[in-house]
């Protein structure tokens, strides 16, 4: 359960009701105390509202979720001209970082995991992904994960279509050192490269190949991407082939680089 409390103070006259209005229309909601008469003439009281986590939530609170609103409310049926109280919430729904995703300004819910919050040493993380079909990815422009803390809201958008490096592709022989041990690896070296995405493929004289090849994860390092693969094969399979390709797709971009085993001095 999530518990709101509410403080008034400087109020007068006596006899005011103080509580919440959960949506339009709504009754009064929460429990008063006793109004005590101050010194200098003007009333205060307290009130509370105990509701569950997921009902707290859709209720929402304005400095923090943005959604609807939780109203306070005040009436006194004499005196209304002279009617007035200052009220001080003191409690919120919304108690966690919570993050939403939009997709081109509209809020997404499918795709969306969320980790619990973790604890260490006085400090909270906690994670959020949003997993979308290569179309849908390709359907949208611009992504944000918009996440509120109390009274703060962060937004940190991502444009699908921003600036786009191509990688520096090298396609690297094998050396003579591996032929006399009976195997050759051919290694094609993406670097530079923003934003991720690179794929690799080989090719033997025209042909694609996928047996021996391995790709390791794409690394990153101020901005720019890196990855490398590597094609391995027996002595006697390389020397089957002439023309080694590394091809190379980057969104909208593809590069090849071929290597003709009989100009490699080895």
């Amino acid at each position: 359960n999530v518990v709101l409390a509410c403080l008034a103070h400087k109020g007068f006259p006596e006899g005011w009701k103080l509580g919440w209005r959960l949506g339009v229309g709504g009754a009064l909601q929460g429990s008063q105390s006793l109004e005590v008469l101050e010194k200098d003439g003007h009333y205060s009281w307290s009130s509370s509202l105990t509701l569950p986590t997921d009902q707290c939530w859709k209720a929402g609170s304005t400095p923090c979720t943005q959604r609807t609103p939780t109203y306070l409310s005040f009436y006194h049926s004499k005196y209304l001209s002279r009617a007035s109280a200052l009220v001080i919430n003191l409690g919120l729904c919304v108690f966690k970082s919570v993050p939403v995703w939009e997709v081109d300004g509209l809020e997404v819910s499918q795709g969306v995991v969320t980790s619990p919050e973790e604890e260490k040493e006085g400090l909270y993380r906690r994670s959020s992904t949003l997993t979308l079909s290569k179309a849908g990815w390709e359907q949208g422009e611009l992504y944000t994960c918009r996440v509120s803390h109390f009274q703060h809201t962060q937004a940190s958008p991502l444009r699908r279509t921003g600036p786009t490096v191509s990688p520096t592709v090298s396609l690297l022989p094998p050396s003579s050192e591996q032929l006399s041990g009976g195997s050759a690896s051919l290694a094609c070296l993406l670097t530079g490269y923003s934003p991720q995405g690179a794929l690799v493929s080989w090719e033997v004289d025209g042909l694609e190949v996928s047996q021996g090849v391995v790709t390791s994860p794409e690394e990153e390092k101020e901005g720019l991407y890196r990855r490398s693969s590597t094609l391995t094969l027996s002595k006697a399979g390389w020397e089957q082939g002439e023309l080694y390709t590394c091809r190379v797709s980057h969104f909208k971009h593809t590069q090849a680089s071929p290597l003709r085993r009989s100009q490699c001095l080895v």
